[in-house]
This record gives structure tokens, sequence and C-alpha cells, in this order.
């Protein structure tokens, strides 16, 4: 059975150094932009992220995109 995708869409979320604990482990903060297009290439999607970053004042730990999308029978 044949199948294609419908419904995309795209979420950045960032994820942030907030602090340690009191035993030295990092704690984090998750940012999550949206509806974001997902056409979007990913090198321009990490370069966004990367300007975002420096608009904070806690660090990236890391740049996550995540796609999904609903898969419908075809024919």
């Amino acid at each position: 059975m044949d199948a294609k995708k419908e419904d995309l869409t795209c979420t950045l979320k960032l994820k942030f150094i907030k602090g340690q604990t009191v035993t030295g482990k990092d704690v984090y903060a998750m940012v999550t932009f949206p509806h974001v297009n997902p056409e979007v290439s990913d090198g321009d999607m990490y370069e966004v992220a990367a300007l975002l970053g420096r608009l904070q004042e806690r660090t990236i730990h890391a740049v996550v995109r995540v796609d999904s999308a609903s898969l419908v029978a075809v024919g």
C-alpha cells in the first residue's frame, strides 16, 4: 500500500543551560518556536537558532528540529 505525508509541521527547540544543581549537574530549560516552515533547510534553521541564542543570557546546549506529518493511504 502506498502512503503520502500530509499536514507537515516543524518546530525549532533550543535547549539552554539554566544553571547547576548543588552537585554540579547542569539544569536545562527548553524554548520552543512552533509553526516553522517545514521547507526551511537545516543549515538556515541552525543559523537562525545561533542568532536567537546570541540574544539570550544563557548558553545554548542543543538545537533540535522536530518535523511531524500524518501518513495517509494513497489509492
